[in-house]
């Protein structure tokens, strides 16, 4: 019998996640798991924006380790689409998404995520593009 008659790989799976063209698409999400370390990392990160006012990180880590999954999850649960956000909340979990929502709160409108993505540029005209394409 062939190994692909014995084995279902996901549709997530069978790609990397882009940050630019998946964000906002409840495709991405399915099948996505938030390990402790990353729930860790947001909860932080929340924290540390919600006390001093400051928003700037850099998430670092080997290639396939689940960086841009998590931004497209953390960017569903933050922006203004009601139905990403329930279904970023299922994926997070009550106590992280309690979290997320009482240190980032999302009004009415949500957040405005930019999906900046580096290319041989300066950081001011990639910005400034995202910034621009988005109204």
């Amino acid at each position: 019998m062939p190994l692909n008659t014995r084995v279902h790989v996901a549709r997530r799976f069978l790609r990397s996640i882009r940050i630019d063209t998946d964000l906002g698409e409840a495709d991405a999400l399915e099948g996505f798991v938030c390990p402790q370390s990353s729930a860790d990392v947001l909860a932080t990160m929340a924290r540390h924006v919600s006390e001093t006012g400051q928003g700037a990180f850099t998430w670092t880590g080997p290639y396939g380790s689940g960086k841009s999954s998590l931004v497209i999850a953390l960017s569903a649960l933050l922006n203004g689409n009601v139905g990403l956000q329930k279904q970023a909340a299922q994926v997070f979990g009550a106590a992280l998404t309690k979290t997320m929502r009482s240190r980032l709160p999302t009004g009415t409108k949500g957040w405005r995520v930019l999906p900046v993505v580096a290319r041989r540029d300066t950081p001011v005209a990639v910005i400034g593009d995202e910034v621009k394409r988005a109204g």
